[in-house]
């Protein structure tokens, strides 16, 4: 089993992984972004004992590498982010109080006549755009809302990234209640804004 912790890895679930957060055991683990907080860019993949045995004991060469592998100033980065979080406790305060806080903030915008569905863990949010929320039923594709919902938030100055009509979020781990407050808002106006576009 690969778990995919490019986005979700390194406290943004409010666990290290979110592979604990699920208490699943994958295999094989793919992890960028979070490692470093993003300052450089780095990725890897952890592997269990079980599957880098069976690369240790072949009878060959593991050929591997690219040019910047085990780039010396970006691993320096995620050891110094790694010890960054610990000291600052950053997990523990995302776990505790700045994601229930989000999650509450979050499922407010259920209430926008044009949300579906609003859903976060930790520090990931989604909403789905709906033409009608008795029903679910989406808008045609032709409309492309998401986008239209996208470049409205950028405007608005809140991110927000449209996967078809759905609006995704992973705002950054140090976020405060108060900028939650102002995320929120932000985002209750591009959603104003969207259902003004769709509607004439």
């Amino acid at each position: 089993m690969i778990a995919d912790e490019v986005i979700c890895g390194f406290g943004r679930t409010g666990e290290w992984f979110a592979s604990q957060t699920y208490n699943i055991k994958p295999d094989l683990m793919c992890m960028a972004k979070g490692i470093t907080s993003g300052y450089l860019p780095l990725g890897g993949v952890m592997v269990r004992d079980h599957v880098a045995k069976v690369l240790t004991d072949a009878d060959t060469e593991f050929a591997h590498g690219f040019t910047y592998s085990g780039h010396p100033a970006a691993c320096a980065v995620a050891i110094a982010n790694i010890k960054e979080m610990q000291n600052r406790n950053i997990i523990n305060q995302l776990r505790e109080d700045i994601a229930p806080y989000f999650a509450s903030r979050w499922s407010e915008l259920l209430e926008h006549p044009m949300v579906g569905e609003a859903r976060s863990k930790g520090l990931v949010g989604a909403i789905e755009l709906v033409k009608d929320k008795q029903t679910n039923e989406r808008y045609h594709k032709d409309l492309d809302v998401g986008t239209r919902c996208r470049e409205h938030c950028f405007n608005t100055g809140v991110v927000l990234r449209a996967v078809g009509d759905t609006m995704i979020c992973s705002p950054p781990l140090i976020i405060t209640r108060d900028e939650i407050d102002e995320f929120i808002e932000k985002a209750k106006l591009a959603l104003d804004k969207t259902l003004a576009d769709v509607s004439q």
